[in-house]
């Protein structure tokens, strides 16, 4: 039973979908020991269903008399129920009191997955305590804790290959932030984004609404922080006019990209820039703008 590529594995996803459906209706009819389901694709499509307790060799010959392709079920030992987890998931759910602190929350892998913002390491330390291997933790960019071998959820390639990218100054932009631009460490920040137009014609720029940028290091150039998180804002064009000025609301975290930094990009005088895609165009880069990341106010 192999899968050689993407339109076998399409296939056999789909033939087992009934199945899927079955294993589920089996599993939600044994919550104190049930804990998932899931497919996984290597080395081979199969359906995978994960339960706590000591009757796995039940589940699995019930299971396989249930379903159409019993081959392709695995049935795995885990140590915490899918009630158990529900259960922890709603007592992380009501101390989700800060504004901002969790980025998701959820059940998967016989886990309760738990995202938080780069701030919340204290938070992350805390949960951990208290429901030690049942929770899945991630602050910022990193698991929790982080391992010394870890690397960045973001490609490197793409973060730092800002200086193959064109400057915005190529289509005849200024770019300037309106105030001193000051952020929290770990925390994001807001502010007007200044777009002059300097040239013979009249630029769009294809924005979700605002323009997010990166935290780089003025002396190296490297992109060292930034949003984490989905955004998922609808199109929004700003158009700057010959000679006119128009403000662009900007986004800028401070989760850290580099593990040396740790979790949040440290206090200190850095640089941002941002790639923005203008119409007719394509991705232009702004130049490197200054930031003051500070410390943490405490209860803020």
């Amino acid at each position: 039973m192999t899968s050689s590529g993407p339109e076998d594995r399409e296939l056999d996803h789909s033939k087992l979908r009934h199945d899927l459906e079955t294993a589920r209706a089996y599993g939600e009819a044994h919550p104190d020991e049930w804990a998932d389901l899931f497919v996984d694709n290597e080395p081979a499509v199969r359906m995978v269903m994960l339960f706590a307790g000591a009757n796995l060799e039940t589940h699995e010959r019930e299971l396989s008399s249930l379903l159409s392709y019993p081959d392709q079920l695995e049935v795995r030992p885990t140590e915490y129920s899918h009630g158990q987890l529900r259960e922890i998931l709603e007592h992380v759910r009501l101390r989700i009191e800060t504004p901002g602190a969790f980025h998701s929350l959820g059940l998967g892998g016989g886990r309760v997955k738990i995202w938080l913002a780069a701030d919340q390491e204290e938070l992350a330390a805390s949960l951990l305590a208290q429901y030690g291997q049942a929770v899945e933790l991630k602050v910022g960019n990193f698991s929790f804790p982080m391992l010394m071998q870890q690397t960045s959820s973001a490609s490197p390639s793409r973060a730092n290959d800002y200086c193959e990218i064109a400057l915005i100054s190529s289509v005849g932009l200024d770019v300037a932030i309106s105030n001193y631009f000051v952020v929290e460490s770990g925390r994001t920040g807001r502010g007007p984004l200044v777009f002059t137009n300097r040239g013979l014609n009249e630029v769009t720029l294809n924005t979700n609404g605002a323009i997010t940028g990166r935290v780089v290091d003025p002396m190296s150039g490297e992109v060292i922080g930034g949003n984490v998180g989905a955004q998922t804002a609808p199109l929004y064009r700003f158009t700057v006019a010959r000679d006119q000025s128009v403000s662009v609301p900007l986004l800028i975290g401070t989760a850290s990209l580099q593990r040396d930094l740790g979790f949040a990009v440290p206090p200190g005088t850095w640089a941002i820039d941002a790639i923005v895609d203008v119409r007719d165009v394509g991705e232009r880069r702004t130049p490197l703008l200054p930031i003051v990341i500070t410390d943490r106010r405490v209860n803020t």
